[in-house]
């Protein structure tokens, strides 16, 4: 069932960050795909803009956010930490490189809020395990 669970998760990731145009899915509901045969991989390189809007950031809490969840949810299936976070990343760097493919703006520093995400649940992992630990001594 966990399994079940993180694939609709990373398929739910994959919508959001691949669909064509991202306000549209989020004001109507729009779910559009359009394919770029041969993207340009120097947008990966491109820096963040100079001009951070409040949806630019909301966006990017929403990535720390998607990826925190991912990270859970692959730790409560996957016990071994490092698995889960190679997987959490993997996948961070896949959806970048993939957002290229369908006329989104996949770049780098997106990966730093996806990674901000998995290492924060990583971090809330571990701290619930060791408080757990305690109270099971006690």
């Amino acid at each position: 069932m966990r399994g079940l669970f993180i694939l609709l998760w990373a398929a739910a990731i994959l919508i959001l960050t691949c669909t064509a145009d991202f306000i549209d899915l989020i004001a109507s509901g729009e779910v559009r795909f359009e394919w770029v045969s041969h993207p340009n991989f120097s947008e990966l390189l491109l820096p963040l803009p100079l001009e951070l809007s409040r949806d630019f950031l909301l966006q990017k809490c929403g990535h720390a956010f998607a990826f925190f969840i991912l990270t859970l949810l692959l730790q409560a299936k996957f016990h071994l930490k490092a698995f889960s976070l190679i997987l959490a990343i993997s996948f961070a760097l896949l959806t970048e490189i993939l957002q290229l493919y369908f006329t989104r703006d996949g770049r780098i520093f997106d990966m730093g809020f996806d990674l901000i995400g998995i290492l924060f649940a990583s971090g809330t992992r571990s701290l619930l395990t060791v408080h757990q630990s305690r109270q099971t001594e006690l």
